[in-house]
């Protein structure tokens, strides 16, 4: 038996069809010949700040033991031909086959750089012609970049589990109950997350688009999930569930720390530095803040819908020491490079001082300024003063990490609530039920 990693992406469009959902098909088809799963079939985000993905910029990996790898491929490639927006010409679908017991190194650093730069057509030919991979792309091909970024990404560190079920008539509105959402969420017994936004109770499980997922609920545990799924209350029939292990909140693609004189457009990092003027309020209520970091200057954005963000950045001095994360945007007519800010940590406080009239020492009375460093006078009596009083104003704000409400979030950001919950269990063999047609 031989090990296989098959990557795949990109065969999806805003019109229709799901990654995640052509992969089940090759895994229906495959699991007829045999092959035994070495992992739960993996979902890997890339770099969400390319703008040419289409939704959460997902690519699949399935990995897994046979002695059939050439009819393995085959099979996968009819699927994929059969299936994806390519035939459509709306998408640039891309597959490959690796047969390695390990990943090579290449490989694996090459999905690291998928996390959070642009990545050129040249760079994945190079590692192609290295090592013993087959292919097949169709259009630009540059779905091969995240197909092989899939397999590169074996999930070592920190990662989560989301269960994706699909639905069987996609013409109909996604029906779940939020009532039932809601009782799962808040019973605390199923480690999932990010599945509500209590702000606004709005239920997040369920794209909108017109793909065939069904709902796609989050989590720590796989068989968790299960569980949950088992209480969740749906108003349509599912025509297959499957449990995808993912680096879905981890914050995986904002390891990178920006050099700011070398900032490259698309690119997922942080910077730390402090804040170099007052946050400047823009046209519907967005929010620029200069950050200063090693002499170099780069502006951050907060948009308001990120709420939270949106209102803790306002109450930002200038002085304090902050580290944001986030994705660089293109230059505009007004703006240079900009950091788009998904995560606002702050580091360190300045104090706020304000001047106070001081009181007359004679009738007791508050003095008024007889302009810009001119001193003060009191009008009752004449009394003039030099004496400036300074009064420490308390923060509304505290130390610490601020995110986005949740509706604002990437799928990539990590969630408050898995700060010290983190997997990093290496071996994720299947158990329990993880794959079902209906």
């Amino acid at each position: 038996m031989i090990d296989i990693h098959l990557g795949i992406d990109d065969t999806d469009s805003n019109e229709g069809m799901c990654t995640t959902y052509l992969t089940t098909l090759i895994l229906e088809e495959l699991m007829k010949k045999n092959i035994i799963m070495t992992d739960y079939p993996n979902l890997i985000r890339l770099n969400p700040n390319i703008p040419w993905k289409t939704r959460g910029n997902a690519s699949l990996c399935l990995r897994f033991k046979s002695d059939k790898p050439k009819i393995i491929f085959k099979i996968a490639k009819k699927i994929l031909v059969e299936n994806s927006e390519s035939k459509k010409q709306k998408a640039n679908s891309g597959i490959i086959m690796l047969q390695s017991k390990k990943i090579p190194d290449e490989i694996i650093k090459f999905a690291e750089k998928c996390l959070y730069q642009e990545i050129k057509m040249t760079e994945l030919n190079k590692i192609i012609s290295h090592n013993n991979i087959e292919y097949f792309g169709q259009g630009t091909k540059r779905g091969l970049i995240g197909a092989l970024a899939a397999i590169g990404n074996t999930l070592s560190s920190d990662h989560t589990y989301e269960l994706i079920a699909y639905r069987k008539n996609i013409k109909v509105e996604r029906g779940v109950s939020l009532e039932s959402l809601i009782k799962i969420d808040k019973s605390k017994i199923y480690s999932t997350f990010n599945n509500i936004d209590y702000n606004n109770f709005r239920i997040l499980i369920t794209p909108h688009g017109k793909d065939p997922i069904f709902f796609a609920m989050r989590g720590n545990n796989p068989i968790d999930l299960y569980n949950a799924m088992s209480k969740l209350e749906i108003y349509d029939q599912a025509e297959r569930f499957i449990i995808y292990r993912s680096n879905q909140g981890t914050s995986e693609h904002l390891q990178n720390k920006f050099d700011l004189k070398n900032i490259k457009t698309y690119q997922s990092g942080y910077v730390n530095g402090t804040i170099s003027k007052k946050p400047n309020v823009i046209r519907g209520g967005h929010i620029f803040l200069k950050i200063e970091s090693n002499n170099n200057h780069i502006n951050c954005a907060i948009y308001a819908p990120t709420i939270t963000l949106k209102t803790i950045s306002r109450k930002l001095e200038k002085g304090d020491e902050v580290e944001i994360g986030g994705g660089i945007s293109k230059k505009s007519k007004e703006y240079d490079q900009v950091l788009n800010a998904e995560y606002i940590k702050i580091n360190k406080l300045t104090k706020k001082v304000i001047n106070i009239n001081p009181k007359c020492k004679m009738c007791k009375k508050v003095m008024k300024s007889i302009g810009y460093n001119k001193g003060y006078k009191c009008i009752k009596c004449g009394v003039r003063s030099n004496i400036i009083k300074k009064r420490k104003i308390t923060r509304e704000i505290k130390k610490g990490l601020y995110l986005p409400v949740p509706s604002a979030q990437r799928h990539l950001t990590k969630p408050i609530e898995r700060y010290g919950k983190e997997n990093y269990k290496i071996k994720n063999i299947p158990k329990g039920t993880w794959f079902r047609i209906f």
